[in-house]
Formats: structure tokens, C-alpha cells, sequence
């Protein structure tokens, strides 16, 4: 149970909250790359912020106000060119600092447009993303997730909208006992890892461990298998809005090529606004390419080109009674990605956690409340929140891994029984 005051504390993330200072002292993404043409400028709306994001100077992104300052006409309309965003009305151009390059309307000679200072945010792309800091002050290191470092062929990104408070979607990331229930499958036959499947639902009732980093903290679930060996998988939790865990398989698990940690599944929840965000997923792998025709037309067939998902609220999340019969648990198809936007839209839109009543696998949902809540009074005493990194600090991340694996039934959950297995990672370019 959390009260009102730190539940609006978390999930308020507007201009001049607390939760929304919180995210703005992070990077955080804005869209994909996919979505941003060369001469076509992009509306956004980001932590219930409107801003326009087209590619300046040399195809770099940028990221400024939607609002022209002159009479406030919006540029997502206007025309990339000359190395900014010049609005239709009048003609003013805007660069991607926030510089006001031409007003034609004015006199020869006038040093108007250089009193001008638009909104706008310093952005970086990488890893299939466009990524904007929106806070204040000289922005952290960038965060060195391998996936925004490794070659493209190693990834696959995208984006799922979803119509609630990105907190209560970030929660299911770290909530592993619903494995058990929301994303079993009847008939194992119908699941996209059938192996992974008949773990889940032996033991409904996984034993949980947290371990504290400094990005967050790593999450142990142990399963029993039998009396000899057990089930262990281990996630993360990232600061403040980010989890990574073994999620979809990187290539068909019935292709005989596939095989345990070849790489996982990262979530990255960004705010459109309190009631809605946007899911970013990738899907990463440590060596191998990603099989795009595997998890494209397997795994994401149902994600529409606007990144919506076929089955929503509107529709009752197409649920089929008969389906739950002998074929799925929850009767909405094989998308876990359905699965999951059902249970956390169906909360609402944002949850009154005074209501909850917790229990014994949520865990590691209170210790990510309390990170958070940590994290926004660090800011008020004037500090950096956990993981936000300087230039010279050690990468956090260097020692984060997320790993399942079969082992024997006396190992420690959160042991180092993980660290001999740590598979080979392939190069990685660095993030200046």
C-alpha cells in the first residue's frame, strides 16, 4: 500500500512535479528512428510536454517546442530546411538548440532573432532510438545498456502505446509470479517457448530475492522443477523506468537454433502524459542477429503501423471464453504483449495504490516504490538521483546480466551461481 501523497509523487511526471523532475534527469526516449523521416518534422508529446522533433543539421535529430514563439502556429507543420524548422506562417526558422535563425518579416539589420530562445532539448540516436534530455543543468553520461551500443543487426526496437500510467506497466515488468497465470497456455503447443511455459506453471509460487545496485536492483525468481533441481531467472530493475528480463525468444525456439540466454527483452516506459505512455521494447541480442522474421511476423504481428495493438479496451482485448477452455489461461491470443496491456490498463488509468493490498511476491514492486521515492527526495536535497551518471564514474551497468537457467535445487537464488554463465557478449561501440 502506498499513500495518495507519494502515489501522485510517482506518477505525476508534468513540467514542476516531482516525479516529472525525477524522469527529466534522465535521458529518455522520444521516438524511434523508424519514425523520422529526413524532411518530415514529428509531433510528440512527452511527459505532457508538446514538442516537435525533426533532423537538422547533417540528418542529427532535434527536439524543440511545437509552438512557434512568434504567434505560437505549430511546427510540426513546417518545412526542414536551411538546418532548422521554418513555420509555414511567417517564415521564422528554428534551429535544434533553440535559436531563432531568420524572422523575414523584420527590418535588414535587426538582432531580434537573437534575442530569441526557443524550448528545446539536446537528443543523441542510437540503438533504433532518438533519445532527448529534457532536464536541467549539463546533461548525465548516456546510460550504457549494450543494446544502445551494439550493431543493429543485434537488435530489434519498437514502441506499443498504452492507455494507462507508465508506473503500473514498469510494476508488471517486475512482477514474476504473473507469469504463472496471465501468460500460461493450456496447451503448450499454442506458446511461443513451450519449454519456458511448462517452468512457469509447475511452481505458480516462486520464491523472490532482490539485490540492491546502483542502477536499480537485480531480481531473483526461483521455481521448483523437481526435487533436484530448480528454475532461476534473473531480471533487473533500472532506474527510474526501465527493466530488462528473458522475455521473447530471439529466434523461433522450434528452429532447433535456438537455445537459453542468447540475449532478452529490455522495457523502457516513457510518459506521454499521466494517463498514457509509450512502451519501448527491444529485443537484444549478445552475439547472434536477432531473427527479424522471426519476432517481426511471430512475436509483433499483431502491432499495427501506429504502434497500437489490434486487441485494446474498445474490443474487450478480443478475449475469447472458448479459447480459455483448452487453449490459454487469460483467452486474448499468444501476444504476451495483449496479455500484459489488458492487466495493466485494466487497473486504470492510474492506480489508487491506498486501495492495494500487497503480498508476498510484491516484493520487489515496494522496493522500487521506495528507489523512486529516494530518488525524488535526492533531487530535493539537491543531489543526483541513483544512476545518473557523471563522466569518470564507473558504468553501473557493466555488472548487470539477466540470465534463466535450470541448476540445482540447494543453489542460492541471489548467489553469484550466475556469473560462470555469463554468455559472450560481441563488440560494442563505445558512447561518447
Amino acid at each position: 500500500m502506498l499513500s495518495r501523497e507519494n502515489n501522485d509523487l510517482i506518477t505525476q511526471t508534468g513540467p514542476g512535479t516531482p516525479g516529472g523532475d525525477l524522469l527529466r534527469r534522465y535521458w529518455q526516449p522520444v521516438a524511434l528512428s523508424a519514425e523520422l523521416k529526413n524532411d518530415v518534422p514529428l509531433a510528440v508529446r512527452v511527459m505532457s510536454e508538446d514538442l516537435v522533433l525533426f533532423r537538422g543539421e547533417g540528418g542529427k535529430p532535434a527536439l524543440v517546442g511545437r509552438r512557434c514563439p512568434h504567434r505560437q502556429v505549430d511546427l510540426s507543420y513546417g518545412r526542414v530546411e536551411d538546418g532548422g524548422l521554418r513555420c509555414l506562417y511567417h517564415g521564422w526558422l528554428m534551429d535544434g538548440a533553440g535559436r531563432c535563425l531568420d524572422q523575414p518579416g523584420e527590418p535588414e539589420g535587426s538582432t531580434y532573432k537573437d534575442r530569441i530562445k526557443h524550448k528545446a532539448y539536446p537528443c543523441r540516436e542510437m540503438g533504433g532510438l532518438v533519445l532527448a534530455y529534457m532536464g536541467p543543468g549539463a546533461p548525465p553520461r548516456l546510460p550504457q545498456l549494450p543494446f544502445l551500443m551494439a550493431p543493429p543487426e543485434r537488435s530489434f526496437t519498437t514502441k506499443i502505446h498504452h492507455d494507462c500510467n507508465y508506473v503500473q506497466a514498469n510494476e508488471g515488468n517486475i512482477d514474476p509470479q504473473h507469469l504463472s497465470y496471465l501468460h500460461r497456455f493450456l496447451n503448450a503447443a499454442q506458446s511461443v517457448d513451450p519449454r519456458v511455459n511448462s517452468l512457469l506453471v509447475r511452481d505458480t509460487a516462486p520464491r523472490l530475492e532482490v539485490e540492491e545496485t546502483p542502477y536499480g536492483f537485480r531480481l531473483f525468481a526461483a521455481r521448483s522443477v523437481d526435487d533436484e533441481t530448480t528454475y532461476i531467472r534473473m531480471s533487473n530493475f533500472i532506474m527510474p523506468n526501465n527493466s530488462s528480463f528473458d522475455g521473447t525468444p530471439l529466434v523461433d525456439p522450434r528452429s532447433g537454433k535456438s537455445r537459453e540466454n542468447l540475449g532478452y527483452q529490455h522495457h523502457w516506459h516513457v510518459p506521454i502524459d499521466d494517463v498514457s505512455h509509450w512502451k519501448y521494447t527491444i529485443v537484444y541480442a549478445h552475439e547472434i542477429p536477432v531473427d527479424l522474421n522471426w519476432v517481426q511476423k511471430r512475436v509483433f504481428d499483431d502491432v499495427t503501423p501506429d504502434y497500437r495493438l489490434k486487441r485494446d479496451a474498445s474490443n474487450h482485448y478480443l478475449q475469447d471464453r472458448e479459447e480459455m477452455k483448452t487453449q490459454s489461461f487469460a483467452g486474448m491470443g499468444q501476444s504476451f504483449w495483449a496479455h500484459d496491456k489488458f492487466a495493466v490498463e485494466a487497473q486504470g488509468a492510474i492506480i489508487d495504490r491506498s486501495e492495494e493490498h500487497l503480498g508476498t511476491t510484491d516484493k520487489p514492486v515496494m522496493l522500487m516504490r521506495r528507489q523512486m521515492l529516494a530518488a525524488i527526495d535526492a533531487i530535493k536535497a539537491g543531489r543526483d538521483p541513483q544512476f545518473v551518471e557523471r563522466e569518470g564514474q564507473e558504468n553501473a551497468l557493466a555488472d548487470m546480466m539477466v540470465m534463466s537457467k535450470v541448476m540445482p535445487a540447494k543453489t542460492e537464488p541471489a548467489s553469484d551461481w550466475w556469473r560462470p554463465y555469463r554468455p559472450k557478449t560481441g563488440p560494442l561501440r563505445s558512447i561518447d
